[in-house]
Formats: structure tokens, C-alpha cells, sequence
């Protein structure tokens, strides 16, 4: 009777943890089209893909810095908008009826003048030029801190949200105050990836409405970077990169879906262990 019920309390386990990995549902926005709003540096540009291409900053062999990896999109501090953010505006290709998440990835790399975003605010709309309704904003303010060097994903739950194109402001962290009190102002932000996610009950409603861009998803990512880009971090910051930390926001799904598969493995150890002593 003990066995049966730690079975029962594994198994269940494991099916709660599957079910919270997944929770976010299935991911609408990959290989999709969006539209720059605002600029990417020259230096560092967007190639049309980069963003919805479910590809991830990390560091490359040899390398000590994420920004390298080249899979960011820069933005400079110069093109912010009147609001002082940049903003990007994707396309789903149709309306869903149920979205369920948001996830905008970015780079804090403070030993090269990147800084993580102050917020990330998701609007949503049927119309490209159309009204947008708020949905969220998350606070993806990080550490300030010389040398720090992590990659973070976060992701802004929602219930049921209804349309075609969302519109995603990334505020610029401008001024800020550093250890010594002193003033700064940030100068990049780099963002590696945007998803959305839909639960099982969308729509198939084709909009009238198009994106002014195409892209195409990519399996890996691309090699490099412009040869220019240390010239043109330099002058934010001349301190050597601290050792990497990779970012923990993205993980948590990964976690959970080990923890749910070593859940059923003890469940099925207990079981076959059950079978034998009963022979």
C-alpha cells in the first residue's frame, strides 16, 4: 500500500511538472515578420530573422562576451523614439484569439557599454496601423554593476489576449546611477529574441492587414559580427569582462521538464521493482 501511494505521489508530481512547463503554450511567432520600428545600429544589424528565429545569445568559442555570438539585434541609444524607447512591431500572419505569453530575450554586458532595457512593454492590435491595447509591461531592469555579463529571457503572461500584431516598446535604460553615485548614461541594448505563445484555441481569421518586411526562420546561428564593433563599444566602457554568468529566466522551463521526466523514471523503477518482489 506505501508503494502504490508513492507511486501515485511521483506520478502526480510528474504530471504537474509537465504541465507547468508547458503552460505557456505553443509558440505562434517563430519565423515570423516583424518591422523596426526604430533602427538597429549599423554596426550591429537586424538581417529580417534575427528576432523570431528561436535563436539565443551565448558565447562563442573562444570568446568571453555573449554579444559576439551574433545573434542580437543593437540598438544605440540615438534612435530612441520620443518616448524613449525602441520599438518593434511583429507580425503573427493571422489573429489569434487566446495568446498566452510574451517573451522578449536581451543582453546585460556592462564591461562593453550593453545594458539590459529599463522595461518591455506588449501591445496588441488586428491592424498593423491600427489601435493597440496594452497588455503588460515587465520591469527587465538589471544590474548596473562594471563587468557584468548574463542573458536573460522573460516572459509576460497573459489571459486570452485576442490579435494579429503585437507592439513591443523596449525602454531604453537612459541615466543611471552607478556604485560611486556618479551619473551614466547606457548606450546599447541588444535583443536577441521575441516570442508569443497561444494556447490550443486560436483562430484561423486570416487579417487584411500585411507586414512591411518577410523573413524566413534559420536553424543555427550566424557566425559573427561587424568587424567595427569594439571600436564602437569602447568608449562606453574600458574594464575587461568579468567571468560569464549565463542567465537563469530561460531555464526554468528546462528544469522542469527534467524534474518531470525523472518523476516518471523513479515511478516506473518503483513499479517494475513492485512486479519483481511479487514474483
Amino acid at each position: 500500500m506505501k508503494k502504490l501511494i508513492t507511486i501515485a505521489l511521483v506520478i502526480f508530481l510528474a504530471l504537474s511538472l509537465m504541465q507547468f512547463a508547458t503552460a505557456e503554450g505553443t509558440e505562434v511567432s517563430y519565423g515570423k515578420d516583424y518591422t523596426l520600428v526604430t533602427p538597429a545600429s549599423e554596426g550591429y544589424p537586424d538581417d529580417g530573422i534575427k528576432l523570431t528565429d528561436g535563436i539565443f545569445g551565448t558565447v562563442p568559442d573562444g570568446s568571453t562576451n555573449y554579444y559576439s555570438s551574433g545573434a542580437y539585434v543593437g540598438f544605440n541609444q540615438s534612435a530612441v523614439d520620443d518616448n524613449g524607447s525602441f520599438v518593434v512591431i511583429l507580425d503573427l500572419g493571422k489573429v489569434y484569439d487566446s495568446l498566452s505569453g510574451f517573451t522578449v530575450g536581451f543582453l546585460n554586458e556592462t564591461s562593453v557599454g550593453i545594458y539590459a532595457p529599463k522595461s518591455v512593454t506588449f501591445e496588441i492590435s488586428d491592424t498593423q496601423d491600427g489601435e493597440y491595447s496594452k497588455i503588460g509591461t515587465l520591469d527587465t531592469k538589471k544590474s548596473v554593476e562594471d563587468g557584468v555579463s548574463e542573458t536573460h529571457a522573460m516572459t509576460l503572461n497573459a489571459n486570452s489576449v485576442s490579435g494579429r500584431f503585437v507592439r513591443i516598446s523596449i525602454e531604453h535604460l537612459g541615466e543611471y546611477t552607478d556604485a560611486s553615485g556618479a551619473t551614466k548614461k547606457a548606450g546599447w541594448t541588444f535583443i536577441d529574441e521575441i516570442s508569443v505563445y497561444a494556447s490550443d484555441s486560436t483562430s484561423d481569421t486570416e487579417s487584411s492587414a500585411s507586414s512591411d518586411e518577410t523573413s524566413s526562420p534559420e536553424t543555427s546561428a550566424e557566425s559573427g559580427v561587424s568587424s567595427d564593433m569594439s571600436s564602437e563599444l569602447s568608449d562606453v566602457s574600458s574594464e575587461s569582462s568579468a567571468p560569464v554568468v549565463p542567465g537563469d529566466d530561460r531555464a526554468n522551463t528546462l528544469v522542469f521538464i527534467l524534474l518531470a521526466i525523472s518523476a516518471l523514471t523513479m515511478a516506473a523503477g518503483l513499479f517494475i521493482g513492485k512486479k519483481k518482489n511479487a514474483y
